[in-house]
């Protein structure tokens, strides 16, 4: 007689992560990630910070490794590590109430995300919303990208330095976006607004769409501000990741400017 079939399918394995800088390796110690592995330290660190989080992995009975800083580098493919990474089979993502919590100003300019599902686009994502000011990514749990190994790599160190948070309903959290005093503007190549005639200076929450089908009908129409970037040559449209760092570059250089004037 055969066996009876499991009435649900077994989950595929989690592609290993490495977990890079201070704060991502500690918040991961203390429980934000799945499946710690082994911890990675530089043998030049000559900071303390790094040896209490040597000697908590201890504790936690995981293995310690050292090697040559230019290893790690080599491994990780980027160099900003602070000298320790933890491999482990789940990204610690940020909560995302606390992460509201903190207020309009702390958290702008915040990303979110309405299902990017290119892990690249997701990566260069991070990486351009770090070098441009982003305080923190809310991302969709269903139907879009994780963070994984693939979108670390691509995000050059990125996703260690600038909070990821995943969402249940992008929607909802707009609304509590709205709450704390962000203003939620999104890109829509459909909009008669164009970045350029926008006032961008205040407190600001962009969105950006999927990759194809660019926003969702119930996530435009809960924008404050729809803004499509203007065409200057043949090509209509940019890919999320482009788009987006177009933006907030603008994003920055007003709030820069309202900010010299008033001071």
């Amino acid at each position: 007689m055969s066996s009876a079939k499991p009435s649900q399918k077994e989950s595929p394995p989690t592609e290993p992560i490495w977990i890079c800088g201070f704060n991502p390796v500690r918040e991961a110690l203390r429980g934000w990630a799945t499946g710690l592995g082994k911890l990675l330290v530089a043998r030049q660190s000559k900071s303390d910070r790094v040896m209490q989080l040597e000697y908590q992995a201890r504790k936690l009975r995981i293995q310690v490794e050292h090697l040559d800083r230019e290893m790690l580098t080599d491994l990780l493919g980027h160099s900003h590590h602070q000298d320790v990474a933890l491999r482990c089979q789940g990204f610690p993502y940020a909560d995302e109430d606390a992460l509201l919590s903190r207020g309009a100003e702390a958290i702008a300019p915040l990303l979110l995300l309405d299902s990017i599902q290119d892990p690249q686009n997701l990566g260069a994502l991070l990486r351009s919303g770090c070098f441009l000011g982003a305080k923190g990514v809310l991302v969709p749990k269903d139907r879009a990208a994780a963070v994984t190994a693939t979108v670390i790599k691509v995000a050059a160190g990125a996703a260690s330095l600038i909070p990821v948070a995943q969402v249940t309903n992008l929607v909802r959290t707009m609304k509590k976006a709205k709450d704390c005093g962000l203003w939620v503007v999104g890109l829509d190549l459909r909009s008669d607004h164009s970045l350029y005639e926008a006032d961008l200076s205040m407190p600001i929450g962009l969105v950006v769409g999927n990759e194809h089908k660019g926003l969702r009908p119930l996530v435009r129409e809960n924008c404050d501000l729809l803004l499509h970037l203007p065409a200057y040559g043949p090509i209509q449209s940019l890919n999320a990741a482009t788009a987006a760092a177009v933006a907030l570059a603008e994003i920055q250089r007003q709030r820069a400017s309202k900010f010299s004037v008033s001071s």
